[in-house]
């Protein structure tokens, strides 16, 4: 009889020991409401919706795979062709701890070579602008005629179209054709100018990130990236001739071309949070400067540029005015 009882205690343990184990790794012992809580948040699939459950369950049985979900809806958010510039932009500087995927993809379109942090005119980008600019420029000495160009900037800030005023008082007129895939984001595809067209074709590396781009006029643009996929040099050979662009922090720092080098110097507005050219230096013999190209700045509440003065070793050369339009 003793053995008897002995047996149904142990048995008695050992169902205890193992409900007890199953409330605390079995999903099946979980409360109604937290199940349902979870399968919400799967059926939405959202950022709030994964952010929202792991606030309320902090220490759910589901919580690393809410996570998981949470960072995969992330990506989806932000790695789409419905994603604009300023969507980006925002949570680039707003997010600490970020999806390295998210920022492969940012890189990728601010790298391209149209970009209008990298597209430039007069030595003065536009900024990370969107819609259309309108920009006007008045020569100090008057020898040369008024100027007025045009841009036309998508959402995601690619340069769609520009109108540039030569030294003729004629306009050329370009369009900009991007091809777009979910791994890479956007990548240059044409550029057209009258009835000359040129094809572009990408071509990445291991990491998925933009390596190369060759145009069918054997022009070609060649990326360099440092730690976390920062760029770090581009190099753009148009067949005759080769540039080089040395960055730091996503802005250009040293240029080489045609047999000559230049320093590019930047002054950070706090009200803005941007980073703003104010000289372009071209280097001599050994430290000296040979010639200076200064800028002088007004800006909007947004960052943009409104006003430029430009000048050649101190003597004013061009006043540059910029609108715009969404």
């Amino acid at each position: 009889m003793k053995r008897y009882y002995a047996l149904i205690i142990g048995l008695l343990a050992a169902a205890s020991w193992q409900a007890s184990a199953q409330s605390h790794n079995d999903p099946a012992s979980l409360k109604q409401e937290e199940r349902d809580a979870y399968n919400a948040a799967r059926l939405a699939n959202t950022i709030d919706a994964w952010e929202i459950f792991m606030n309320n369950y902090p220490d759910s049985y589901y919580r690393e795979q809410a996570r998981k979900n949470r960072d995969a809806a992330t990506v989806a958010h932000y790695c789409n062709a419905a994603t604009t510039l300023d969507q980006l932009v925002a949570y680039i500087d707003d997010v600490s701890a970020q999806e390295p995927r998210i920022r492969l993809f940012y890189a990728n379109l601010v790298n391209n070579p149209t970009h209008s942090y990298r597209y430039e005119h007069m030595d003065v980008g536009f900024n990370g602008c969107t819609g259309v600019v309108n920009e006007h420029i008045e020569w100090a000495d008057k020898k040369q005629r008024p100027r007025d160009n045009r841009f036309t900037f998508n959402a995601q800030g690619l340069l769609t179209e520009s109108s540039i005023t030569g030294s003729n008082g004629k306009p050329v007129v370009r369009q900009y054709t991007y091809a777009y895939d979910n791994l890479h984001g956007y990548s240059l595809r044409s550029e057209s100018s009258g009835s000359k067209t040129v094809q572009y074709a990408p071509f990445f590396d291991s990491a998925d990130k933009l390596q190369t781009l060759k145009g069918n006029d054997q022009s070609t643009f060649t990326y360099t990236y440092g730690d976390y996929g920062v760029l770090t040099k581009l190099v753009h050979n148009n067949g005759k001739a080769t540039r080089t662009l040395l960055y730091r922090d996503g802005y250009i720092i040293r240029e080489e071309t045609g047999g000559k080098a230049f320093r590019y110097l930047y002054d950070f507005d706090s009200a803005t949070g941007k980073k703003y050219l104010i000289a372009i230096r071209e280097l001599g013999q050994g430290t000296t400067v040979a010639h200076e190209r200064t800028f002088d700045y007004k800006v909007d509440t947004h960052g943009r540029i409104t006003t430029v003065k430009v000048s050649q070793d101190g003597v004013l050369q061009m006043t540059i005015t910029r609108t715009y339009q969404r």
